[in-house]
């Protein structure tokens, strides 16, 4: 492949997944070209080098930190602020020192990134996340909304899992795979109540039904694998808990829709590419220049929404600064960038069809300012 800026096909398509997880069953199932091409290897680079914008970055950092946390204090039945168990639970997550390691990693991942274009650095102080984070928790978290049990770390080696339970009450960290399915889950936490056993997952963001779904997967997985029947499953949010019954019909109609759900996605994604599922996403995606049906959305979107995304055929001779394109509606549209930005821009002729990924739209959308960040795809060489 000559570049990334050229759209052409992935030099190798990413295959399904031998083991499904439940993030993996949902990424598909919210498109599974996007699962694809992402995963798929595009000349030396085995995935799609996606280029992560600081401030993705800096949200991710204070999700996985709120996360580490929020799991930390559930396995301690959500201690109050300033207690012992508070201190344990946030010590254990690494919650403030975390922060400061997961900057300096992003400053050096960004550092070596191969895409081109400006010399992305986080702007944000560690402590800066860290004091976002703590205001986060604190509107949220609820104390004393689980039992306080210790639970003990179980590897995926084999092991009585049912026994274990009886004796020590709670495991953490449980490595289930279905016995006959290609699906593989760890579950947060497996406790013993007196309705049986209980299968949580501790959340740190809004309640949604997709963490219904994802435990009744896990409760699935308990019973295949100890023949024992949950009793519940929780989800663990910071504002406090929310659960759902379980009984055997309900395992075996999650079990059916498993099995479904995991044969049609293998089926989606044998396709090159695979289907295409158009939706609002489209418009953030970060392949969507290389998805055809997503794109068009996308940059209906982008111009009703005043953003920078267009497709354009060049009409008229590029210059020093720019070139004239003419949108698939027929206006013509200013591309100029500053003489700073010039060698990012691919090299254009009359005729040839572009991509302009995050432009900067002005005049009321008849001038696209390429700046810095945007990228610019060559899609043919042929007017349309």
């Amino acid at each position: 492949m000559s570049s990334l800026y050229e759209l052409q096909a992935p030099t190798e398509w990413a295959a399904p997944p031998e083991v499904w997880s439940s993030s993996s069953l949902d990424e598909v199932g919210a498109c599974p070209r996007r699962w694809q091409l992402l995963r798929s290897r595009w000349g030396d680079y085995q995935r799609f080098p996606v280029r992560p914008h600081p401030a993705a970055i800096e949200g991710q950092i204070v999700h996985d930190a709120l996360d580490r946390l929020a799991r930390a204090c559930g396995e301690r039945g959500n201690p109050a602020f300033g207690t012992a168990a508070f201190s344990e639970a946030a010590g254990e997550a690494d919650f403030f020192g975390g922060f400061s390691k997961a900057v300096a990693d992003w400053q050096q991942r960004l550092a070596r990134h191969p895409r081109p274009g400006p010399p992305f650095r986080l702007r944000t102080t560690p402590q800066e996340l860290a004091n976002r984070a703590v205001r986060l928790f604190r509107e949220q978290y609820r104390p004393g909304a689980g039992d306080g049990r210790t639970a003990a770390s179980v590897g995926s080696g084999p092991v009585e899992l049912a026994g274990l339970l009886r004796a020590r009450g709670a495991l953490s960290e449980v490595k289930l795979r279905h016995p006959t399915l290609a699906f593989l889950g760890v579950l947060d936490r497996v406790q013993l109540t007196g309705e049986g056993v209980e299968v949580v997952d501790f959340k740190s963001g809004k309640a949604s039904e997709k963490h219904r779904t994802q435990l009744m997967r896990y409760a699935l997985l308990w019973w295949r694998v100890t023949g024992e029947t949950p009793a519940r499953v929780t989800a663990q949010y910071l504002d406090g808990p929310q659960s759902w019954d379980v009984g055997e019909a309900a395992l075996i109609e999650a079990e059916g829709a498993l099995t479904e759900a995991i044969a049609a996605l293998t089926d989606h994604l044998t396709g090159r590419p695979a289907s295409a599922r158009p939706g609002p996403g489209c418009a953030w995606c970060p392949v969507r220049a290389r998805c055809d049906d997503g794109w068009a959305l996308g940059e209906e979107n982008a111009r009703s929404e005043g953003r920078g995304d267009a497709e354009l055929t060049v009409v008229g001779q590029p210059g020093p600064h720019g070139f004239l394109g003419r949108d698939r509606s027929g206006g013509e549209v200013a591309v100029v960038h500053e003489a700073a930005v010039a060698p990012l821009v691919p090299a254009v002729g009359v005729g040839q069809v572009v991509r302009v990924v995050d432009g900067v739209r002005k005049e009321k959308g008849k001038e696209l300012e390429i700046r810095a960040w945007t990228e610019v795809y060559l899609a043919c060489s042929d007017p349309r």
